[in-house]
């Protein structure tokens, strides 16, 4: 008898040897690909945008992965709201670009109009017993983090309080709800997107892969070099508010809040910001008064992902498309006072991000084809590779079981 999807998983997690990479099956497996969606791209807090992207009532933007479309949309009340782009007729897409402004939110294919909120205004030639109050567009759970739109299609999200509380200060000092999207580039990459979040989460390949990137930042060095080099920066901003060390990430999350990290390293060199020669490129982020050499990581959920120099910020965003495709979505943001063409050039803010992921792109792809191989096997992983084991060892548990019950587990 053949054993069930969920059996399946379960057998396949099970025999997932601690210490090495991901058996083949689970970057080609489609049974696999639906229950990572289910227990972890449903479930979990998924950066949507900024609030910047949508000054004014009725811009909006989508949200987009696997089949799933979110519009995320200001309203005449000023919030930031979030809905499913699906109409409640016959479930096509309402809005076909990726952004917008719109009065109303109208669907193209029987003119069923619903105003920002997601209520049904008009739906033309209807029965009598039809109750426009009952079909309203899908809700979104949206919350703001210093203005960042984080979105999450579960009922029952994992709670964003204790994040809240340990990152104030840092939101505030960066000036997040007070910056703007400068720009953002999306690369298309054929391979399963756990591919693509395992790269950027070690640095093990950055010395060989990234020369650009490895002349900025000190973690491209051996594990050593870069730890003593952490311990005297940290040692000389003492105080600093910048400087403070959380982790609550992956298998490290309290029960019921989404996980989360942030941590201050050092940049090389004298190095300023992240640019060709680490010279400065746009005007200090938030309260900011000087540039101290460093540049912090910010991990929220487990696919959202940012690095704040003193004077931008960046977020990645791995989203799925399918079991063998996924985006990899790169944003530049900057303080809301700067000037396109004065304060800072584009092409020298967005060069060594892109640069780096263009040549990710290129080695995710041929990652993906050596996993395809009948020869492929899982190998050792490094000592370089800590912080990707972590994720393993997380997303395994994931799969199989829903996360508060995991959570549970964990503390007993």
């Amino acid at each position: 008898m053949a054993l069930s999807n969920s059996d399946k998983i379960k057998q396949l997690v099970s025999a997932q040897q601690q210490g090495f990479s991901l058996g083949q099956a689970f970057y080609k497996d489609v049974d696999v690909y639906h229950g990572e969606i289910n227990n972890i791209f449903l479930k979990h807090w998924l950066f949507a945008g900024h609030v910047s992207q949508i000054p004014s009532v009725g811009d909006y933007f989508t949200f987009e992965f696997d089949t799933e479309s979110v519009i995320v949309v200001r309203t005449p009340a000023g919030e930031v709201k979030a809905h499913m782009n699906v109409c409640r007729h016959r479930g096509s897409r309402i809005c076909l670009e990726q952004s917008g402004s719109q009065k109303s939110l109208t669907c193209p294919y029987h003119a069923w109009s619903y105003n920002l909120d997601g209520e049904l205004i008009s739906a033309r030639n209807m029965p009598d017993d039809f109750a426009r109050s009952e079909n309203g567009l899908h809700k979104v759970k949206v919350e703001l983090l210093g203005g960042l739109i984080f979105v999450c299609l579960s009922e029952t999200p994992p709670s964003l309080a204790a994040l809240r509380q340990d990152l104030k200060q840092i939101f505030e000092l960066f000036g997040m709800s007070t910056m703007k999207l400068a720009e953002q580039k999306s690369y298309r990459i054929p391979a399963n997107w756990k591919l693509a979040v395992e790269n950027y989460q070690e640095c093990y390949h950055c010395a060989p892969s990234h020369q650009e990137f490895a002349q900025i930042h000190v973690m491209a060095k051996s594990p050593k070099v870069f730890q003593t080099a952490k311990e005297n920066f940290s040692q000389a901003n003492q105080g600093n508010p910048k400087f403070i060390e959380l982790n609550r990430y992956f298998d490290l999350a309290e029960e019921g809040q989404e996980g989360y990290q942030y941590d201050r390293n050092p940049l090389l060199r004298n190095a300023l910001s992240g640019s060709l020669g680490g010279k400065t490129v746009a005007p200090l982020l938030g309260s900011l008064q000087e540039y101290d050499g460093g540049a912090s990581e910010l991990m929220i959920g487990p696919l959202s992902y940012f690095l704040i120099y003193d004077d931008h910020m960046l977020s990645y965003r791995f989203l799925p498309t399918s079991v063998d495709e996924c985006i990899c979505d790169v944003s530049w943001f900057v303080n809301e006072s700067a000037v396109q063409g004065q304060d800072y050039q584009l092409d020298q803010l967005t060069w060594l991000w892109d640069v780096t992921t263009q040549a990710d792109k290129t080695i995710i792809r041929n990652n993906q084809k050596g996993v395809d191989s009948r020869f492929y096997q899982p190998g050792r992983l490094s000592e370089m590779e800590s912080f990707q084991q972590s994720f393993l060892n997380w997303y395994l548990q994931a799969l199989v079981l829903p996360s508060h019950i995991w959570l549970v587990q964990q503390q007993d």
